[in-house]
């Protein structure tokens, strides 16, 4: 860490809780919704196909001050101290197995589960944790460093912090850069604070044209889901390993570093929806 955790600590001792935002939708969802499109949010990726998002999420463990920018040490996955009457925690290795954190936190008297998963470039150095029954825990709160933050939920936490009586019971989720290969478990869609084609106007190009986009960005196309946009019916879904280069483009995310799902149709988006996301992503309107 570039500073002193005392300082850290001192500098942000009332730091605003993000909130957590509701996870993005599918993008054909929304548009048969006819309402504007949600933020993007955190959602946890099982399949290629689905987005599931944390019913409820809340901030845990110790206060922390994360050290996002890692260095493995042999003798503890975690660095734990006791400042002010709050538990400080460093992961000293972002790639530990969970359990030795947990048997680190236990020591504490911390019923706790620590997981560091990968995660998109929106979500990167967040944290997000729950409880059994999915509500947020108040007397968690995040550290976050000074200036702007170009995150989803404008959460660009270093670290958090929890008083040492604490005695509920939490897992938390701790963002990291994903390893060349590693799969995305904590992604969004690539418009999103963060993403590849935040403010592009990809709506209703064809895939050669998106393809030239996101080749310029270091990203390759790894499949394609195909659905009519504009349709309330969802059963048609489908993925395909290629489709037309003249096929419209509706939405997409990025699966793992450099590949990306694209979703794509003969149908365009309709104008409406598009201004209603560019808008919602505070990007220009046509």
């Amino acid at each position: 860490m570039t500073e002193n955790i005392d300082q850290i600590v001192a500098r942000f001792a009332a730091p605003p809780v993000p909130e957590v935002s509701e996870g993005a939708r599918e993008l054909m969802h929304e548009i048969t919704a006819g309402s504007p499109a949600p933020a993007p949010g955190r959602r946890r990726r099982r399949l290629s196909l689905r987005v599931a998002v944390p019913a409820g999420a809340l901030l845990t463990a110790g206060i922390v001050a994360l050290t996002w920018l890692h260095t493995t040490s042999p003798a503890a996955a975690l660095d734990i101290k006791e400042e002010g009457g709050y538990y400080v925690i460093e992961i000293k290795d972002l790639y530990a197995n969970p359990k030795m954190y947990e048997e680190q936190l236990r020591k504490y008297g911390l019923d706790v589960s620590l997981i560091v998963q990968p995660a998109t470039a929106a979500f990167e150095r967040q944290v997000l944790a729950t409880a059994p029954d999915h509500n947020v825990v108040s007397e968690i709160q995040g550290i976050n460093p000074p200036g702007p933050c170009d995150m989803v939920g404008d959460a660009c936490a270093i670290g958090l912090k929890i008083p040492v009586g604490f005695k509920g019971t939490a897992q938390v989720s701790v963002s990291r850069k994903a390893r060349p290969g590693e799969k995305y478990q904590i992604s969004t869609t690539w418009d999103a604070k963060g993403e590849p084609l935040r403010c592009v106007p990809f709506f209703n190009k064809t895939v050669a044209e998106v393809r030239a986009m996101l080749k310029e960005r270091g990203v390759r196309i790894g499949e394609f889901v195909v659905h009519d946009p504009t349709s309330k019916d969802i059963s048609d879904i489908r993925t395909e390993a290629s489709v037309p280069d003249t096929w419209l483009v509706n939405g997409g995310s990025l699966t793992e570093p450099g590949v990306a799902t694209v979703r794509a149709h003969t149908t365009p988006v309709p104008q409406k929806f598009i201004d209603n996301r560019n808008k919602g992503n505070d990007c220009p309107t046509s």
